[in-house]
């Protein structure tokens, strides 16, 4: 007589399933794994968090499947609550358990989620501040790409993620030119100074995205903690006025940005130079970026050794 399936239950999370968690996402997305400490501090204290906020598949106690779903309590600066938009930040399923219907399930469970709270659209993954990856590795999970477009998702923007060797890292020749030109004209690139506060994070809200501002600002909370160093910003300036920054987390690299007005200068590549030498000053023999695009790239991060890494999928759908 044939043994039958084993039953699946959809269920919300329970503190007691992280460990089995954690294994099934290690097995479900090899390339995105994560520590107890990562899941707890981008998922369950992420302060959007609700009780149905992750999904799982459950097999006699075995998980093997999740899904996030977010949506915003809090509104992001200069974004506002984005009040149609759902996110999910992270969407896998154990292989042994594929084909069987349990991401089916895990999805329309997130939809209902969804609904229930007003949302007409569902993104994946540009979630901030707590997203793992902007959206869904077009390589190495490339089932699951084709999973979500039977499903309805579309692609609508694209990230991509690099990485540069810095050990030997030294500033071109042609950098340190435009430096002195842009010293020239006026414009000074140098280290954050803890007198810069109010003005940088004017520069920030005038120039720069929500979500960087809010970055800005709670890492210049970490600085006060004394957990954040002043040589991770790098600032331009013109006759006193922020017109530009580059900053690091360790060897996360990034974000930068220069005021619309002062674009095409040479003064990004002036900013960028200086943020990688002080990285290999600090010790770091890498730096890697997240989330740029083909354009940067091929340009700028180009030009200072960054090299591909990933490609992502950033996707949406519609809800009916």
């Amino acid at each position: 007589m044939e043994s039958s399936a084993p039953e699946v239950r959809i269920r919300p999370f329970e503190g007691r399933d992280t460990e089995s968690l954690l294994q099934c996402w290690e097995k479900a997305l090899p390339l995105d794994g994560v520590t107890r400490d990562i899941f707890e501090r981008k998922v369950l204290l992420d302060e959007n968090y609700e009780r149905e906020s992750l999904i799982v598949a459950d097999v006699n106690g075995q998980i093997v499947g999740f899904i996030t779903c977010f949506i915003l309590h809090k509104p992001i600066e200069k974004v506002g609550f984005r009040d149609d938009t759902g996110f999910i930040t992270v969407f896998g399923v154990h292989p042994e358990f594929r084909n069987q219907g349990v991401g089916s399930r895990l999805l329309e469970a997130a939809e209902d989620f969804f609904r229930k709270r007003g949302r007409s659209q569902i993104c994946i993954a540009p979630y901030t501040p707590n997203y793992f990856v902007p959206g869904v590795d077009k390589d190495r999970y490339a089932e699951g790409v084709a999973f979500l477009t039977k499903r309805g998702f579309v692609e609508y923007s694209e990230g991509i993620a690099a990485d540069a060797l810095i050990s030997k890292f030294e500033i071109p020749p042609e950098v340190i030119e435009k430096e002195r030109e842009l010293a020239a004209q006026g414009i000074f690139v140098r280290h954050y100074q803890r007198d810069d506060l109010v003005d940088y994070i004017e520069f920030q809200r005038q120039c720069m995205p929500g979500p960087w501002v809010e970055d800005a600002r709670r890492n210049l909370v970490e600085l006060t903690y004394g957990r954040f160093p002043e040589d991770a910003i790098w600032l331009a300036i013109d006759r006193g006025k922020i017109i530009g920054f580059c900053q690091n987390e360790r060897e996360h690299f990034g974000p930068f940005g220069v005021a619309d007005a002062y674009q095409g200068r040479g003064i990004g590549s002036v900013l960028l130079a200086r943020t990688l030498y002080q990285m290999r000053l600090n010790g770091y023999h890498s730096a890697w970026v997240l989330w740029t695009g083909e354009r940067a790239l091929k340009g700028v991060y180009g030009r200072l050794g960054f090299t591909f890494t990933r490609r992502f999928a950033i996707m949406k759908k519609q809800l009916s």
